[in-house]
This record gives C-alpha cells, structure tokens and sequence, in this order.
C-alpha cells in the first residue's frame, strides 16, 4: 500500500457482522490477487446495487487500491467456525449452565481449561468447539484437581484432539520446548519475567534461580544480558528441559551449572565460600575457575507455596567467608526475589504481610506459633533495603507478591544468633 493508512480506515468502509471473528469481517481472500472486503450483509440483492457512501478518507484509501466501488457482488460461505467462541457456548450450551467458558490458557499447541464443576458434563463439547474454532489449537485439555506434589504438576483430561502434550513456543524471543504433562509452566507469568529482565536484571550479571523449571526466565536473562546463570529445580522432567532449552538457544556459554537438588540444599551450595587459600590471595580475579563461583547478583525464589521456608539455608552461609570473596571481588551481596503468597488483613497491607512472612523465615521471632508485625523496618535497619511487588491474584483477596531484599553481613550474623 502506497499511503500510510490505519486499520481504522478497513473499519469504518467494512460493516459489523454481529458474533464474527474481525478477520472474517474485514477481509476475505478471493484469489491470488485480490482480497474481499465485506462492505453490506444485506441479503436484499436490489440494496446491494445501491451506491455506498463513505466519508472522503475512506474514498481516498480506496482509491488508492483501484477499488471499483460499484463492483460486482460476490457471495462468501461462512460456517459456525467462523463464529466467535462465546457466540457459539451460547447457543449449544443449556442456559442453566451459563454463563460458559470464558478464559482459556494457550500453551504451544494446547488449549488448557481449568472449567467449573457445572461445565463438566458438557467438556467435551466444549473441547470440541475450541479445537475447531481457535486458530493454531490442535489439543484441548482440561485440569483435574489443583497444582500439587513435589513437582508442582497437575492431573488432566485430553477433551479433544490428539494427546500429544509436549509442546514448542516462543517467549520474549527465546525457543521453548517442554511436555505440559510433566513440568509446572504459568503463561501468565511472561510478563514478569519480562519485566525481571527490562528492571531488574543488568548486563553480565550471575542470577542463580533456585526454582527454574524449565528455564524461561533464565534463558531471556541469558540471551540478551548475557547474564551469567546457576540453575536448579527439584522436577528431573524440568532439569531435563531446561537443558535442552539451552542447547536450543545455543546459551550453553552463559549456564554455568543446572541442576537437580533439593532447594535447600542447592541454597546452602550457593553460600558455601570455601575460606581464601594463601595462593588465591595472588590469583588474578579473572583466572577464578568454575569451581570457584562468584556469588549470585540475585537469586530467585520463584514458588509461592513455600519459598520463604527456604530461606533457613542462610543459616549455613559463613559470613566471614563471604565478605573476603566479595571484598577481593569487589562486588556486594545478592539480591533475593522470594514469591510468597499474601492477603490483607486488619493489621496489615498484602505487601506488609508479605515482609512479614520473609522476615518470619529470615528472623523467627516468638516460636513458629506466633506470627510477628510490621518487620519492614526492621530488616532494613539490618541493610535489607527490601521493597514488595505485587504479581498477579490468585483468588479473591489472595494475591503472589514478590519481595526483594539484600543479603548483608549484618543479616547473616541475626540469622544465625550473633546479635553483636
């Protein structure tokens, strides 16, 4: 198109067709050179023939396309697929089971449902609708039960389709391949993990990521950061496709380790400093091997459910130890991102009650029966500088806040009982 005109100009020469998809209303493909624009769905033939006026833009635009404006009529074939899924529900669906489906979860190839009991017995009808409707849908599936185990995985039923649960996508400009049977994936999150990357992370830092399923968050840090990356999750399934992930986005420079360890163990690994040797005292910063780890920039505690209880593992790090490296390093202590689930309540804010709860598995205060108040203000005496996001609700009230705090010398030594 020569001039530079906006779909707003399509819009106003083209005429709603109630319940349809805009790309069936707009434009139809006619043959190898020319496209139908649906201008009048009046089946009154004799009104066809009359002279449709537009305002001088439009006439301009199509103009511009050679368009004859008193053209001939064609006559197109629409089936219910062309229909808007909501439209559909509506007129197959028993009304006492309205209102229908209205949100699904698209992951690769697979449409993923988490209906309601009351939709049940009609899912697969559903299923079918949307295997048929959605564009680039080739499996439907529906979860059963809740997100749980070790693994963080869930039980579901193929409605429709074929059962082929392992799918390829792209997130933020990095490859994706993962079966959605065996690995916790969450496409609502991809903006967080976007804004990790544009706000928070910087170029060539070393983010360890104690939770990292399959590694999405840590691929987008890697490809364009160039971060440096320590990996570990608990699921085999989701070790496995990080890995392969990497390799698929040629970032096998950038990921240093990725593992399958108990959390907390991997936390402790992460702390553990060996104390300087007399002959790294004269090592050149830039011969430091593998084995002799930087400490992370930040670490990433991504796991609402029970996160902060991790943070125990801090009581094996030796702050001693950690200082010298960080003073040789000249670098500082790491930044935690720990998720955690919070809510309002009469004495706090969602974000207040968040603090609480890090600083709870930081510094029990009063036996783990006791819930303690308001401890911003004291973690930030200890140099915590911590600040609190909220993320996404996951019920009502309920929501995923992510607080971020730094580790310090001070912090450490409160961890584990020195005071002084």
């Amino acid at each position: 198109m020569s001039k530079d005109f906006n779909i707003f100009n399509v819009k106003e020469i083209s005429l709603n067709i109630e319940h349809i998809y805009p790309r069936i209303r707009l434009v139809q493909s006619y043959n190898k050179t020319h496209q139908l624009i649906l201008c009048n769905n009046n089946n009154n033939k004799e009104e066809l023939k009359k002279e449709l006026y537009y305002s001088s833009e439009a006439l301009e635009l199509l103009q511009s396309l050679d368009v004859e404006l008193n053209g001939p009529t064609f006559e197109i074939s629409l089936d219910y697929t062309n229909w808007t899924v909501a439209y559909i529900f509506q007129q197959v669906l028993p009304s006492e089971v309205h209102p229908s489906p209205t949100s699904y979860e698209q992951i690769g190839h697979v449409a993923h449902l988490n209906l309601r009991a009351i939709h049940l017995p009609h899912r697969k009808l559903i299923g079918d609708v949307l295997l048929n409707t959605l564009p680039n849908i080739e499996t439907v599936i529906n979860k059963v039960g809740e997100v749980s185990g070790d693994y963080r995985t869930y039980e579901m039923e193929v409605l429709a389709g074929h059962k082929e649960t392992r799918v390829n996508l792209q997130e933020n400009g990095v490859k994706l391949q993962f079966d959605v049977k065996d690995v916790y994936w969450c496409s609502r999150l991809s903006g967080e993990r976007e804004y990790m990357v544009k706000h928070v992370f910087q170029a060539n830092q070393t983010i360890a990521d104690v939770f990292c399923g399959i590694g999405a968050q840590l691929l987008q840090a890697a490809k364009k950061l160039n971060c440096r990356i320590i990996a570990n999750d608990w699921n085999p399934n989701a070790v496995a496709s990080c890995k392969a992930n990497v390799a698929l986005n040629h970032l096998q420079k950038n990921f240093h380790k990725v593992s399958c360890q108990d959390a907390f163990d991997f936390l402790v690994d992460v702390g553990l400093v060996p104390p300087l040797r007399e002959e790294d005292l004269t090592m050149d910063a830039s011969t430091t091997t593998t084995n002799s780890l930087l400490l992370p920039d930040h670490i990433l505690m991504n796991f609402p459910l029970e996160a902060p209880k991790f943070l125990s593992a801090l009581r094996w790090w030796s702050a001693s130890s950690i200082t010298q490296k960080l003073a040789r390093e000249k670098s500082t202590y790491p930044v935690f991102h720990v998720y955690t689930f919070a809510w309002a309540d009469d004495r706090r804010s969602v974000k207040d009650m968040a603090i609480d709860v890090i600083a709870d598995n930081l510094i029990p205060l009063g036996g783990a029966a006791e819930t303690s108040y308001q401890r911003k203000e004291e973690l930030d005496r200890l140099g915590c500088k911590v600040q609190a996001r909220i993320i996404r609700d996951v019920a009502p009230g309920k929501v995923v806040v992510c607080v971020s705090f730094r580790l310090t010398r001070r912090l450490v030594k409160h961890i584990q009982g020195d005071f002084l």
